[in-house]
């Protein structure tokens, strides 16, 4: 490149924006990195790891083999209450069986279809025809409860000792930064350091990438010394004690603001103000008062089911209350009572093992449907049976007792007057109970359905039940907000809807093991196809199907049958070869750019940086996209005044000496309209002398005011609007920011000799 191109420096923000497009493009590397090295390390990687994959291939079909011999043993799979999860595993090893060979799979296959079929007829045998008696049903909850509240009060005493385990911890960190703050006078630097090694043991992660933030700008010259203590001293000071306190919160349970001040040795108001921030951060919410004092605890990516469950119940006997009296109300106000206040604890918990609970919450869940049925069915009249006998065929317990509350009300409504002395038309009160009907019918059998089968999609429940799948989608999320579902992944692009439920130990492990034999399988095919012809753009691959049996490796060796962890030697036996094998690719893949292959220069002469979104540009302004702006030049608007060129602060923008002539005949008339009179003359008096359309533009022999090109230099422009902003043409102006960054011609400038 010549001297004058090298004197052109290109601005700070445009040239950390090249680098990147450079560095993620390959483009720095391509010149180091030659060909013939690439091909000699995929070789290499390719002899290397061909022996260590025939065992890690191997390894699916005979842990599951020891699997299915294993629970054969066993009463594992007569364990599973769910019929959901055994739907769900049937599925996944339908799909594992086509990519491992394992007589294991197939015969755990078996197994589960067998045993769930076994459950449908048992099923349909024991609800032919049963009648409930609700006293019974209503005597047997408050034994539940006792029994709930008991397994509650060992996990909040397990959770209160893990509490005094982190105390010694947490004293520590706090001597550690006390230290800190005594010495941070004396040397800036070497405290930034330590405060940064301390901040990793909080694994609070705004503080870690703040304090990466400022060495990287100290290290880049981007921040001063000056500049780096005030960070130091105010803002990483505050979010290491944001850490803090999300280290209590995980590790010592739900506090007040006046409890977590003691445990830091720290002002009550400044752990006020940094509770408010990670309020506002949605990193901690409340959850309850102790006495008149807020309790906060950290917010959980996921609230655990048997806390939604014990919700949901707790929601259906406070609405079986108003239909029944005597002993029946006081045992119902009793649990309701005691529920409340095991919810309460549960939600200050947080996360805990929810196995222990899951037989007790089902059987609990079981009896206070068979309790609401049977106020349902004592209330109504002989009128409605019909209706009675059709809504039960599709209404989970829940809405059965809303729609029944409805049946009562509506009657009223068109007998007698409101509070505001208005009656109800009974045509408008029939229309509205056959549409309401009508909605609670379809909720209830898609609640049944997936209570039954397991995840389902909108898509899959449209095709089971014939509703068209708009108003299916529509009650999902009816009933997500009323939380009686929850969001459980996705399949083929759907969103998958669940019930909330609490799986015993054994369901767990099948749900394990089947979702990794699903995992496995579909990684198993990767791999043989990416081994089969590897290529520098399949490094990334390669690592990624090696992680997934890496992360199986790991998951499998906690499953436990009868105390025992299944196929300990074949899992031992295959861990060092998978270490290695995940080693070599990680280190074959620094060794050559992954992303080597995927762009050129040529290729990014054709690509286009997409426009920036409106709301975001509403949002934000123009500041946050400094550096990713094309001017655009309107001939007919501009004045030749070199108003743009004056004020840019890059010196992007010129007024070249030429003249585009042949779209002087371009001009609609409005435009020619809007200009100054002499220009809109002179531009008239040219169309009308020319004989026919020039084809050439003119090129001045020296700048004439009034009259050029404008030329945005992209290796330069910023997309500050300066230029635009000061523009006085007609209309807004000659020049236009667009919101978007033409690629193509910052690359024709970074090739051109300057």
């Amino acid at each position: 490149m010549s001297e004058t191109a090298l004197e052109r420096e290109m601005a700070p923000k445009r040239r950390r924006m090249m680098e990147m497009i450079m560095t993620l493009g390959g483009l720095k590397e391509e010149s180091v990195v030659p060909l013939s090295k690439v091909n000699e390390e995929i070789a290499n990687l390719k002899s290397e790891i061909g022996p260590l994959t025939e065992n890690i291939l191997a390894f699916p079909s005979s842990y599951f083999d020891q699997f299915y011999e294993t629970i054969s043993k066993s009463d594992l799979i007569a364990q599973i209450g769910d019929k959901g999860i055994l739907n769900e595993a049937i599925v996944s090893l339908e799909s594992a069986v086509t990519g491992i060979d394992s007589e294991g799979l197939r015969g755990l296959l078996e197994i589960l279809r067998n045993t769930l079929n076994a459950k449908t007829v048992t099923h349909e045998t024991e609800t032919s025809g049963s009648s409930i008696n609700l006293e019974n049903e209503l005597g047997s909850i408050s034994d539940l409860v006792s029994s709930i509240e008991e397994v509650v009060e060992l996990h909040v005493k397990t959770a209160e000792t893990e509490a005094q385990a982190a105390i010694e911890e947490l004293n520590k960190l706090i001597d550690s930064f006390q230290d800190i703050l005594t010495e941070m006078e004396s040397d800036y630097g070497v405290e930034l350091d330590s405060l940064q090694k301390l901040g990793t043991k909080t694994r609070y992660g705004p503080f870690l990438r703040a304090a990466a933030q400022v060495k990287r700008g100290v290290r880049e010259e981007r921040i001063t010394p000056e500049r780096m203590k005030e960070l130091l001293s105010d803002n990483l000071v505050i979010e290491f004690q944001r850490g803090v306190m999300m280290f209590i919160l995980n590790n010592m349970g739900s506090k007040t603001a006046i409890q977590l001040a003691t445990l830091m040795r720290a002002s009550p108001l400044v752990v006020q103000k940094a509770v408010v921030s990670m309020l506002q951060r949605s990193e901690v919410e409340m959850v309850g008062l102790d006495e008149n004092a807020p309790v906060f605890t950290r917010v959980l990516g996921k609230q655990p089911d048997t806390t939604l469950i014990i919700k949901k119940i707790a929601q259906q006997l406070r609405g079986i209350r108003g239909s029944i009296e005597g002993k029946n109300l006081q045992i119902v106000d009793d649990s309701l009572s005691r529920l409340d206040t095991v919810f309460e604890r549960l939600q200050i918990l947080g996360e805990y093992d929810e196995s222990p609970l899951a037989e007790t919450i089902t059987t609990l869940r079981e009896t206070v449907d068979s309790a609401t049925e049977a106020v349902l069915g004592g209330q109504l009249s002989e009128r409605s049976d019909d209706l009675h006998l059709l809504v039960s065929a599709g209404l989970e317990a829940f809405t059965r007792f809303r729609l029944k509350i409805t049946l009562e009300k509506g009657p009223n409504l068109v007998s007698g007057f409101n509070v505001y002395g208005e009656k109800l038309d009974p045509e408008v009160y029939r229309q509205l109970m056959d549409t309401y009907l009508e909605n609670e019918m379809e909720r209830g059998t898609l609640l049944i359905l997936i209570r039954e089968l397991g995840a389902m999609t909108a898509h899959d429940l449209a095709e089971k039940t014939n509703i068209p799948q708009d108003r299916v989608f529509q009650h999902l999320l009816r009933l997500k907000r009323d939380e009686l579902l929850l969001i459980a992944g996705e399949a083929h692009g759907y969103v998958l809807y669940d019930v909330p439920r609490t799986l015993s130990e054994a369901e767990v492990t099948i749900k394990t093991v089947t979702g990794l034999a699903l995992q496995l399988s579909q990684a198993s095919s990767d791999l043989k196809q990416i081994l089969g012809d590897l290529k520098p753009q399949d490094i990334g691959r390669l690592a990624t199907a090696l992680e997934v049996f890496s992360k199986a490796l790991e998951k499998l060796t906690k499953i436990e049958v009868s105390g025992t962890v299944v196929g300990a030697t074949v899992l031992s036996s295959v861990e060092e070869k998978l270490k290695s094998a995940v080693l070599l690719t990680y280190r074959t893949r620094a060794k050559i750019p992954s992303t080597r292959s995927k762009v050129t220069l040529d290729d990014l002469m054709d690509i286009d940086v997409p426009s920036v979104l409106d709301e975001y540009r509403d949002q934000m302004g123009y500041a946050p996209i400094l550096g990713f702006g094309t001017i655009n030049w309107e001939q007919a608007k501009c004045l030749g005044c070199k108003s743009c060129e004056i004020s840019c602060p890059e010196d992007a923008i010129l007024l070249k000496p030429k003249i585009e002539i042949p779209m002087f005949f371009e001009f609609s008339p409005e435009s020619i309209e809007e200009l100054p009179s002499n220009r809109a003359l002179f531009y008239q008096t040219v169309r009308e002398l020319a004989t026919e359309k020039p084809t050439q533009d003119i090129i001045l022999e020296k700048e004439s005011p009034g009259f050029g090109t404008v030329e945005v230099d992209l290796w330069l422009c910023v997309a500050c609007r300066t230029c635009v902003r000061t523009c006085p043409g007609p209309d807004g102006g000659a020049l236009d920011l667009e919101l978007k960054w033409s690629l193509p011609e910052v690359v024709r400038q970074m090739t051109t000799e300057h």
